[in-house]
C-alpha cells in the first residue's frame, strides 16, 4: 500500500483518507457563522484598566532591576572608581587650590569632566539595557498585554532609586576627597545637578533605542550629540566667545545647565582673590557674576541656579515623552 512505500507522502494519504475527509468537513462547518450570532464586545482593549496595569508592571520592573545586577553593579563600581580617580587629582586644599586663574579653571574642569564622563558611562549602559527590554516589549505589545504609558512610566520609576543612590554615592566620595567649599546647600545643589545630568543621559539613551532600528545606530547618534554639545557648554569655549550663529547650541546643550549650576553654587560668595588676574577679583565674582568681564562673560550667574534645575527636569521629561511616543507608534519588528 501507499503508506508502506518508501516514497510515501503521508499528507496526501491523510487527505484522501476517510478521517481526513471527515475532519475537513467538520472544519468547514465550524467556520460557518450561525444566524443571529453577535460578536463579543469588550469595554477595553486590555484585560485590566490602564490604571491597574501600572502597579503590576512597576513591580515587574523593580524585580528585573534587582535580579539583573550586572547593569547596576557596573554603574555603581564606575561611580566609585571615577570619584576616587577624579578626587585624587584635586587634593590641594583651599585657599591655595583657588589662588590662581589656572587652579580655578582646574576646579571648573573637575565639575565638567567628572559629570560628562559619568554621563557617557550611564548613556552606554542604558543603551544595552533598553535594547534587551525592547525585544521583550515588542512581543508583549503584540499580544496586547498592556498600554505603552504604564510601561514607560514604570521604567522611569524603577530607574530613579538607582540613579539617586549612585548620585549620592559618587558625590559623597568626591566631596570626601576634594576640598570643596563647605555647606549642605552646596552639596545638595551639586548632587542635584549631577543627578539630573546622568538621568538625562539615561533617559536619552532609552528614547534613542526605542526610536531607532538598533542600539548601534543609537550609540553613534547619541554620542555625537553629547560630544558636540559638550564643546559648547561653556567650558571649552566660554559663552561670550561662541559665534552668534552658533550660540543656539549653547542653549540646547544639557551639560551647560549642570556645569553652570555647579560652578555658581560652588563659587558664589567665595572671597578668595585670584592673584594673577587684573584687579585681583574674588573667585565668586570671577565665576558667577553678571559682569561682562567675568570669566564666563556674565552668562554664568547665581540667579540661574533654580532655573537650570527646572530646565534639566524638563529635558528629562521631554525624553521620557519621546520614549512613550516611540514605543507607541514605532515598531521595528520583522517577520
Amino acid at each position: 500500500s501507499m503508506c508502506v512505500a518508501k516514497d510515501a507522502d503521508f499528507a496526501i494519504a491523510y487527505r484522501k483518507s476517510e478521517l481526513g475527509r471527515q475532519n475537513e468537513a467538520a472544519t468547514k462547518e465550524a467556520m460557518q457563522i450561525p444566524e443571529g450570532y453577535v460578536p463579543p464586545v469588550f469595554a477595553s482593549e486590555y484585560g485590566i484598566p490602564v490604571s491597574a496595569q501600572f502597579p503590576v508592571i512597576a513591580r515587574r520592573m523593580f524585580i528585573n532591576y534587582w535580579r539583573g545586577p550586572s547593569y547596576n553593579v557596573a554603574r555603581g563600581m564606575v561611580s566609585i572608581i571615577v570619584a576616587l580617580i577624579m578626587g585624587s587629582c584635586y587634593t590641594q586644599e583651599r585657599p591655595e587650590a583657588v589662588k590662581f586663574y589656572s587652579r580655578v579653571l582646574g576646579r571648573v574642569g573637575l565639575f565638567f569632566l567628572d559629570t560628562f564622563f559619568l554621563g557617557i558611562i550611564f548613556f552606554s549602559a542604558a543603551l544595552q539595557q533598553m535594547a534587551i527590554e525592547r525585544a521583550a516589549y515588542y512581543r508583549e505589545r503584540a499580544s496586547r498585554m498592556y498600554h505603552p504609558f504604564p510601561y514607560v512610566l514604570s521604567f522611569g520609576v524603577a530607574e530613579t532609586p538607582y540613579l539617586l543612590f549612585f548620585a549620592f554615592l559618587h558625590v559623597s566620595i568626591l566631596w570626601s576627597v576634594v576640598d570643596f567649599y563647605p555647606g549642605y546647600d552646596r552639596f545638595l545643589f551639586y548632587v542635584g545637578y549631577y543627578l539630573l545630568y546622568v538621568s538625562f543621559t539615561t533617559f536619552y539613551a532609552q528614547c534613542l533605542v526605542a526610536a531607532l532600528p538598533d542600539a548601534g545606530t543609537a550609540q553613534i547618534l547619541g554620542n555625537a550629540f553629547l560630544t558636540l554639545t559638550s564643546n559648547v557648554s561653556g567650558f571649552s569655549i566660554t559663552p561670550d566667545k561662541i559665534p552668534d550663529h552658533w550660540i543656539f547650541t549653547y542653549w540646547i546643550s544639557p551639560i551647560h545647565y549642570s556645569l553652570e549650576g555647579m560652578v555658581v553654587t560652588q563659587f558664589h560668595g567665595a572671597d578668595q582673590e585670584i592673584r594673577d588676574q587684573p584687579g585681583n577679583p574674588t573667585v565668586g565674582r570671577f565665576t558667577s557674576s553678571h559682569d561682562s568681564d567675568s570669566h564666563f562673560g556674565g552668562f554664568f550667574t547665581y540667579s540661574h541656579r533654580f532655573q537650570n534645575i527646572l530646565i534639566l527636569a524638563l529635558i528629562c521629561t521631554f525624553w521620557r515623552v519621546g520614549t512613550l511616543y516611540a514605543l507607541t507608534f514605532i515598531n521595528y519588528t520583522t517577520r
